[in-house]
């Protein structure tokens, strides 16, 4: 009687056709998983960079602001058609005898939601100059301060290329850039808000730049300077 032997089929070697597409797809997949990945975390890189470097270009400008802010004060003028300062203009509309100050309004980029949006006070003031020569910022005939024969102003336009760029003006000719991607400035005083100190000026810088994905970065710093000079010109 002869005995069966079951014949064993030898095992294949490598893959079938499927198995290696399915293989392909799925490394493909974890490539682009991974690439992914190194994309929105040099995205993420670049957005604090940026970020942070709004943050550092604020605290810059309200150091310049409060270096020069801290020299002026008020000058009250008793003749009417002479000009007090610090004035405060809003929207780039100055009038009086500060009209020349005017200039077309920034452009506002970001929405009405934003602390960013809203009006931008602007202003006009003067330093001490030490105008007789003697080393001092006082006359040497009457010991009053001696207040420079320009105006300073700090005042936010829109470029050609449509960035918000804060200049530094002198009798309205622009003397230094501050900065770029300012969306907005305020300069308050007590007679803007009531409850600022008589000699204070409270600033505020809003920083606003767009992202490659068309989104708004923003940031917004705020001091107090106290003015060390008031004076009542007669």
């Amino acid at each position: 009687m002869k005995t069966l032997r079951r014949k064993r089929n030898k095992k294949r070697s490598g893959f079938s056709l499927v198995e290696a597409l399915m293989s392909s797809l799925i490394f493909v997949a974890l490539l682009v998983a991974v690439y992914g990945a190194l994309g929105d975390a040099e995205s993420f890189s670049g957005v604090q960079g940026t970020y942070a470097k709004m943050q550092m270009d604020a605290r810059k400008v309200l150091d310049k602001f409060a270096f020069e802010l801290r020299m002026t004060g008020w000058v009250d003028n008793a003749v009417p058609t002479d000009p007090s300062y610090p004035y405060i203009f809003t929207n780039g509309v100055a009038t009086g005898a500060y009209a020349p100050e005017s200039h077309v309004p920034p452009a506002q980029h970001v929405g009405a939601t934003s602390p960013a949006f809203g009006p931008v006070r602007e202003i006009v003031f003067k330093i001490p100059q030490d105008l007789d020569g003697d080393g001092l910022l006082t006359a040497a005939s009457t010991g009053d301060i001696e207040w420079s024969t320009y105006d300073v102003s700090y005042v936010l336009e829109t470029d050609a290329a449509g960035i918000n760029v804060l200049y530094r003006r002198e009798n309205q000719v622009v003397t230094e850039i501050l900065a770029r991607y300012v969306e907005r400035i305020t300069f308050d005083t007590i007679e803007t808000d009531m409850s600022i100190g008589m000699n204070e000026i409270v600033i505020t810088v809003y920083m606003a730049r767009p992202t490659p994905k068309g989104l708004w970065l923003e940031t917004n710093l705020s001091t107090c300077v106290t003015m060390r000079n008031v004076e009542e010109v007669n």
